[in-house]
């Protein structure tokens, strides 16, 4: 899919028709456009996403309704009577065919303010084969813009339209919501989750709802069950419905914390503050689970043996009191009375010596027995003292133990709490010098409600795996209830298999998902790596899809939250590419042949980026997608060292006396 032109007539800073015919050379694959700051660069990256999608790209706190569309030329020579036209026309092709792509809306002027109205507004889409482009067939107006964003997804627009100067935050507009939806229509996984989706997922309208509302029993007791089966189902889709709601409200709060965040590190008043709050916090959390470690330490190690130790005086006393009580021990060991008691009643002794009362041998048993517990507690006592003496050995050291134990616990916690007590003073100098004290109680209320929110999703979750249990049952019970027709069994087979089939899908979606986020997470590096010079740092993305920039410390990587503009850009850019790249990879594994991409629009991409930084970017581009149109800045183009790629070229022509300004083509 490539551009081929782009005709723009008063639009914004553009009076009158400027056009643009874009480079569709396989090898010459990239259209520069060259301009200084404010001449208008940025306009020609909005008529794109305004010719495919009827708006522009508004930063954060503007509405579509705060930018004028009508060029201030055109309009200043209005009255009320008064027409203009604002039109965008983006020719596209592919391999087999063309398509012109026209969004006109014509003004009049809300005289003699400088303000305009819509008076009338048409899509025009027009499709023709490559090779007869003058037997075109226009679609149906109604079906247009689902066509356009067929071919140019919206929520892939912050990917191939890519604002180097503006997309420096993944939050900005949606865009880190976009990301895992992104990736997944790049790589041909929402085809599973619109099939799961058609199946089961949407709730009454799906698949196997349409196929079990069929199935016809006979009697109360099904009607009962039917009728709690589908109790059960509207909680489910209840309980979704709630979850995407606090999934949202989560994602909005996690957005606040990053930005007060942001804020916060933005605005501490040295470098060196900044490095030190980055330590302490490092530190504090080392030192709040040593002190977790120890205690578990010490407490295990008590719980073990403490009883031991402290019973120590107890069982001296006790074995000196029974000594002095009990006499010469004449007992035989680990014997009992019971054991005289069953040699007399066999009448045999163990050495085969027959036990007669009034004998010699039955009076010397009968002695014994009077020496055996429980008549006698010798052998018990013997018992008593072995298991005291072993409870000392073992408890010998344990005081000393527990006393460096305890010291070491107590050490921890001064640690953790000196850690916490720097922090607090270097937290409360920094509020001295700008207030932060609204922005940290907003970003400790906005935590709160975040941990508030995920319990009470997991809560819902926890519902909904219940449901589907009850479900499961009430399914089976109306089964043994069902009128047995071949029109139920036939609607149940059906059920049967579409739920086989959901279940394959689910699971071969689980798996290409994982194997897709662990490919993504390589390669995103390596083109991070082979992108920036950037020897300590890399990227990746977090479960949640959330790209991170990590530094190399001492104890490992962590996370980098005070990035500088041009290592937000580095950091998106790795991005783009990868998945422009992993994209066309998959597609042509599927196909197996080359397959084409999306071209890439890049809006001042290196404006905050350093000399090689460009360089080494520069080079990737002609690689990661077939086609490539950069607007930038004069000064940047010399360190690209795109010249050979290079196959169309224009720079932006405006005058310091005049409000509009032209495109000129430049030649190579």
């Amino acid at each position: 899919m490539k551009f081929k032109t782009l005709k723009m007539k008063n639009f914004m800073r553009y009076k009158g028709e400027n056009t643009i015919e874009f480079s569709c050379d396989e090898e010459k694959n990239v259209t520069i456009v060259l301009g200084d700051n404010t001449v208008g660069k940025t306009t020609i990256a909005q008529a794109f996403r305004w010719g495919l999608y009827g708006k522009i790209f508004a930063e954060r706190g503007k509405r579509q309704e705060d930018f004028q569309f009508l060029n201030y030329d055109i309009l200043e020579m209005m009255d009320a009577n008064s027409r203009a036209t604002v039109s965008v026309e983006i020719t596209v092709v592919d391999d087999e065919k063309q398509y012109y792509i026209r969004r006109m809306v014509e003004y009049t002027r809300l005289y003699p303010k400088m303000e305009t109205r819509e008076a009338a507004k048409k899509l025009q889409l027009l499709i023709a084969d490559k090779n007869h482009v003058d037997d075109m067939v226009e679609v149906q107006p109604e079906k247009a813009q689902e066509l356009i964003n067929e071919l140019f997804p919206v929520n892939l627009s912050h990917y191939f339209l890519f604002d180097g100067e503006r997309w420096n935050d993944v939050t900005v507009n949606g865009v880190r919501e976009n990301i895992k939806d992104s990736v997944h229509i790049l790589t041909g996984l929402s085809a599973y989750q619109a099939a799961m989706n058609h199946l089961k997922d949407m709730g009454s309208n799906s698949v196997i709802k349409t196929f079990r509302e069929k199935i016809r029993g006979s009697g109360n007791m099904y009607d009962d069950l039917e009728k709690d089966r589908n109790y059960q189902e509207r909680y489910i889709e209840n309980y979704k419905e709630k979850i995407r709601i606090l999934e949202i409200n989560i994602q909005n709060y996690m957005d606040k914390v990053s930005e007060i965040e942001e804020y916060l590190l933005n605005n501490q008043s040295t470098e060196n503050m900044q490095k030190d709050f980055k330590r302490l916090q490092v530190l504090r959390k080392t030192q709040e689970q040593a002190c977790i470690t120890n205690y578990k330490t010490f407490v295990n190690e008590f719980s073990d043996k403490g009883y031991m130790l402290l019973a120590k005086p107890m069982v001296d006393a006790a074995m000196k009191m029974v000594k002095s009580v009990a006499g010469e021990r004449r007992d035989i060991p680990y014997m009992r009375q019971a054991s005289i008691d069953h040699i007399i009643k066999s009448g045999t002794c163990i050495c085969g010596t027959k036990i007669r009362p009034g004998t010699k041998e039955f009076d010397a048993l009968m002695e014994q027995r009077n020496f055996l517990p429980p008549a006698d507690i010798g052998s018990l006592l013997g018992e008593f003292e072995r298991t005291g003496k072993r409870w000392e050995n073992r408890s010998s050291s344990l005081k000393q133990d527990l006393h460096e134990m305890a010291e070491k616990v107590d050490m921890s916690i001064e640690e953790y709490q000196e850690t916490l007590n720097i922090i607090a003073k270097l937290e409360t100098k920094m509020d001295e010098q700008i207030d932060f004290a609204e922005k940290r109680n907003k970003l400790r209320y906005y935590k709160q409600e975040i941990q508030k929110m995920s319990s009470e999703r997991g809560s819902y979750l926890g519902r909904i795996d219940e449901s589907q249990a009850s479900i499961e049952r009430l399914e089976n019970q109306m089964k043994s209830q069902e009128a047995q027709s071949q029109e139920n069994e036939k609607w149940r087979k059906r059920v049967e298999i579409a739920e086989q089939l959901y279940e394959k899908l689910k699971k071969d979606f689980t798996e290409k998902e994982k194997k897709t986020f662990v490919e993504l997470n390589t390669k995103i590096q390596e083109n991070f790596q082979r992108m920036f010079n950037a020897k300590d740092k890399k990227i990746e993305l977090t479960p949640q899809y959330v790209i991170e920039m990590l530094y190399k410390t001492e104890i490992g990587y962590r996370e980098e939250k005070n990035l500088s503009e041009g290592e937000k850009i580095a950091r998106n850019f790795a991005f783009v590419v990868t998945i422009m790249e992993y994209s066309r990879e998959k597609k042509a594994e599927k196909s197996g042949q080359e397959s084409d991409t999306l071209p890439l629009v890049l809006d001042g991409p290196f404006s905050k980026l350093g000399d090689e930084n460009i360089r080494l970017i520069a080079q990737v581009l002609p690689k990661a997608a077939e086609q490539v149109i950069i607007f930038m800045l004069d000064k940047d183009w010399k360190y690209t060292g795109l010249d050979a790629y290079v196959g169309s070229s224009y720079y932006i022509e405006k005058n310091a006396a005049q409000t509009y300004a032209t495109i000129k083509r430049r030649e190579l």
